[in-house]
């Protein structure tokens, strides 16, 4: 039984000719590499300067496209050369037309090959191949800067938790500091003790005593100044913690800056009350007093 012709239509012929036109319009990729290779041959020939009229007047092409030719032959010539007739003709990346091959070049070398066999590139517009490789890019540059964001954000842990270990050891040393001038404070109690009741050594007391005035004066300001860097240091941290709520937990970031903003008003006010009494203490003790009579 004879099998009916298909019906010849408008759209049946339409959609041969275009095909037909896909056909002489697409140059594969084996091809290309070929023409690339001898355009890259003809320009070592050709003097400085004389490449572009060349091209237009030997082999009618533009510049632009004869530079993409030349790219493709220097990236994919490699790999098919080292192929055998066979298997260029069944290569995935063999089939492809050289606009495809030349986008692809957005690609790695490396992950190229793994890209084609993972979609139909083959079957896929230029433009729609462009924008998926559009999307793997701007999909990689996301995620590298994530990682870097997460490197940067690792890099300020490290950093302080350093800075902390440096803190402690600090407070280490002005705590053994203070002991030593607590030693001293001591050690200076113990001699103005045993010469109180010697009156020859009343100099030598009165000097102990200026001693351990500035002893305590010594060990009061050493105390104050470990206390302040400690202040300071949990102040920073307390500014840190707050500004990285912010954006997590707005709610709790007003609440922590409310707080934080009344308890700095609070020690200043006590600051001042401190400052007042001791400028009060300061005149009480600018008040001359009656010269002591002079021992025999």
């Amino acid at each position: 039984m004879e099998s009916t012709p298909t019906e010849r239509t408008p759209a049946v012929v339409a959609g041969e000719i275009a095909a037909i036109k896909a056909q002489t319009r697409k140059i594969l990729l084996v091809s290309a590499v070929e023409v690339g290779r001898r355009l890259m041959e003809a320009k070592e020939m050709i003097p400085y300067g004389e490449f572009c009229k060349w091209l237009e007047e030997a082999v009618d092409y533009s510049e632009r496209v004869a530079y993409k030719l030349m790219r493709i032959a220097e990236e994919y010539g490699p790999g098919l050369s080292v192929l055998s007739e066979a298997d260029v003709s069944t290569a995935p990346f063999a089939r492809l037309g050289y606009s495809q091959a030349f986008a692809l070049l957005g690609i790695s070398a490396e992950e190229r090959a793994e890209f084609i066999t993972q979609l139909d590139i083959e079957h896929m517009s230029v433009s729609a191949l462009q924008q998926v490789i559009k999307d793997r890019n701007e999909a990689l540059e996301e995620k590298t800067a994530l990682a870097k964001k997460l490197k940067i954000h690792q890099d300020k842990v490290t950093g302080l938790a350093e800075e902390c270990d440096q803190a402690k050891k600090e407070a280490e040393a002005k705590e053994q500091a203070l002991w030593g001038e607590q030693s001293r404070v001591t050690q200076l109690q113990r001699e103005l003790a045993a010469l109180q009741n010697d009156s020859v050594a009343a100099r030598r007391m009165k000097e102990i005593e200026r001693e351990r005035d500035i002893a305590k004066i010594n060990h009061a300001m050493a105390q104050a100044d470990a206390r302040y860097d400690l202040i300071v240091k949990g102040f920073d941290d307390l500014f840190s913690a707050i500004r990285e709520m912010a954006g997590a937990d707005p709610k709790a970031y007003k609440l922590f800056v409310n707080q934080t903003s009344e308890f700095i008003a609070k020690t200043a006010r006590k600051l001042k009350r401190i400052e007042k009494n001791a400028q009060t203490g300061l005149t009480e003790q600018a008040v001359p007093e009656a010269p002591a009579p002079e021992t025999p």
